[in-house]
């Protein structure tokens, strides 16, 4: 477990190197006798100063920084804080933390800032999730999510389901308590129509959790076609830079080769691979192999042929392929072959980089199809421990909904719904879990 005493904590909150400026934060129980050591001056609460810094036991002057006094609890951690920004350089950002060191603080341990804002209430562990989320955000949608969470709205949208269920334990344990028979019909009703409100909430979000998981971890987009018909070509226009090797030689790509770009607020992973063939080399067949292997993991298929494309479709890999594709023929600089009907294939040239800007408005649309990225309303959940709680609670509340239907006993529907009510208190962290805790925190970078 990570620690929490009396202690001050210390840490450079900005990337190492150098820069033209840098931060060092401070977090404990009363810092406003370091802050008029380090600036000989009295604190006040949310004021910039910009002023020299002084060494806490020696008076040495160690820059000319903007110290912000932040008093508990209106701060980050709910204790106070002090926020020192300086010159970006790597001695004078040591040397300041040192002299922190030197008046009594330690270094903070990753994620410790954020671990005292929970156990201070300044933050529950959907939002604690959350800040972790904002700082690897690898697009603005991702970013857009992580901030709505970290504003608490998922967070109260939990909160007032939880209410729901809390209520229809109540009217279970009332007619429980004051009637010989079992649960009335008017109760029954009641009951019935509420877990079915909750049930259908749930599943939004349960529903709309998978969404999120794309936006957070990207789809995956699978090149495939025969050797040497201009995969790895349309591969490098598609990225807008050349990537993967390029050759006349059949057999070039042996491997896959992987790199990510954005498109439409989504990471995309974009994935070139060895040409589909027969062959007695074994290197050829092990290519071969990892280019099947990666249809199990591809969420778009680009089937790619200089020839026909079509006659892809039915081949004996792309059988146990079962989600969506775009047909692509390349090489269309070259005479295009008249036999096939066009309306279905986009015929691009890697060389005078000609229906590249169609594809890629093609995968926008696949994405805007199977991706709603504008209605992000009904709690989208970040991590797989808030997926895995989320289903684990709707799983409790179909068997709920079932045990009532028939006729079970309402002290047993009643545990059911229990159970409902824990896994949600541990999707915010209510109940908690010191293993969990800790995981979550000591991901976080040092300062944050």
């Amino acid at each position: 477990m990570l620690p929490y005493d009396q202690e001050n904590i210390v840490a450079i909150a900005t990337p190492p190197g150098i820069g033209a400026l840098a931060v060092v934060r401070l977090s404990g129980k009363d810092l406003k006798p370091l802050y008029k050591e380090f600036t000989h001056k009295k604190p006040k609460n949310r004021f910039a100063l910009f002023t020299r810094l002084y060494h806490p036991k020696n008076n040495h002057i160690l820059d000319e920084v903007v110290v912000t006094y932040f008093k508990a609890p209106g701060s980050y951690t709910g204790e106070d804080i002090i926020e020192i920004s300086c010159h970006g350089g790597t001695a004078v950002k040591n040397s300041i933390l040192q002299a922190a060191i030197d008046g009594g603080a330690r270094l903070a341990q990753p994620g410790e800032f954020s671990y005292r804002s929970f156990l201070n209430g300044k933050m529950d562990l959907l939002q604690a999730e959350a800040v972790s989320a904002i700082i690897s955000s690898k697009t603005s949608r991702s970013a857009e999510l992580s901030l709505y969470h970290l504003e608490g709205k998922v967070s109260k949208m939990l909160g007032e389901i939880k209410s729901k269920i809390i209520d229809v334990l109540s009217i279970i344990e009332n007619e429980l308590n004051f009637s010989e028979d079992e649960i009335s019909l008017t109760s029954y009703s009641t009951i019935r129509s509420m877990l079915e409100d909750v049930q259908a909430q749930i599943n939004r979000i349960v529903d709309s959790s998978l969404i999120g998981k794309k936006i957070f971890s990207g789809i995956r987009i699978i090149i495939l076609g025969r050797p040497n018909t201009g995969k790895s070509s349309l591969f490098n226009a598609l990225l807008g830079h050349d990537r993967a090797i390029t050759s006349p030689v059949a057999g070039t790509t042996r491997d896959t080769v992987e790199s990510w770009f954005e498109l439409e607020g989504v990471p995309v992973c974009l994935v070139d691979t060895a040409g589909v063939w027969e062959s007695k080399r074994p290197l050829d067949n092990l290519g071969v192999e990892k280019t099947i292997s990666e249809l199990d993991r591809a969420d778009l298929c680009l089937l790619v042929d200089d020839e026909n494309p079509r006659a892809l479709i039915n081949t004996e890999f792309m059988k146990r392929y079962q989600h969506h594709y775009i047909l692509v023929k390349s090489k269309s600089d070259l005479a295009p072959s008249p036999s096939i009907v066009q309306d279905d294939i986009i015929f691009t040239s890697s060389k005078e980089n000609t229906g590249i800007n169609k594809l890629l408005t093609s995968i926008s649309t696949y994405i805007l199809n199977n991706i709603n990225l504008a209605d992000h309303t009904h709690g989208f959940m970040i991590t797989q421990r808030q997926r895995g709680l989320l289903e684990e609670s709707a799983l409790c509340l179909n068997e709920a909904i079932d045990q009532l239907a028939e006729g079970i006993e309402t002290d047993i529907v009643a545990s059911t719904l229990n159970g409902f009510v824990v896994a949600i208190k541990d999707v915010v962290g209510e109940i908690p879990n010191k293993a969990i805790i800790q995981n979550i925190f000591s991901n976080f970078c040092v300062g944050k």
